[in-house]
């Protein structure tokens, strides 16, 4: 199965290619944008540059973006990079758990083959601001913010009353 870094480095592409219309996408705007130390951020885009996922700029305006075309990098081929042989070898003694867990494995595989990431990266009108950055920090699960609360104006007491006629 996927573990932790495979999604955080899905999330990382999705996130700068969603950001592709800037010049670059620093580590700390990634870092505020998916809430992952930028250590960490530093880390998996490091194994992304290594395996041409990802190029970096140095300097102001430094940063990342995707390496070539975003609809011709699988989610598939991101999810490879920081999946290991080690934890794909059955380590369970049942032969039948063993057919399970890898005929899962192919589904999720092909699952991810069939996705790019401009399936996941497009952006919407409503979701930017004047500057052109996110307003909204999405999570994995795409759930809105939720509303701010409802407070009335209205006076506490009597004694307020002159205040609020």
């Amino acid at each position: 199965m996927l573990n932790k870094q495979t999604f955080a480095a899905i999330e990382v592409c999705v996130c700068i290619a969603r950001l592709q219309h800037q010049l670059s996408c620093s580590t700390g705007q990634l870092s505020r944008q998916l809430g992952l130390s930028v250590s960490y951020l530093e880390l998996i885009l490091k194994q992304l540059k290594a395996h041409d996922i990802v190029c970096s700029f140095r300097g102001p305006g430094g940063g990342y973006k995707i390496l070539g075309a975003a609809d011709q990098i699988s989610m598939w081929d991101i999810a490879c990079i920081f999946e290991t042989d080690a934890e794909t070898a059955p380590t369970i003694s049942d032969r039948t758990l063993v057919r399970c867990e890898q005929g899962l494995q192919q589904v999720v595989e092909a699952t991810l083959r069939q996705y790019s990431l401009t399936d996941f990266a497009h952006v919407t009108p409503n979701t930017m601001d004047e500057g052109g950055m996110e307003g909204v920090q999405m999570n994995r699960f795409k759930f809105k913010p939720l509303a701010p609360a409802w407070i009335p104006k209205a006076p506490n007491s009597v004694f307020q009353l002159h205040m609020h006629s």
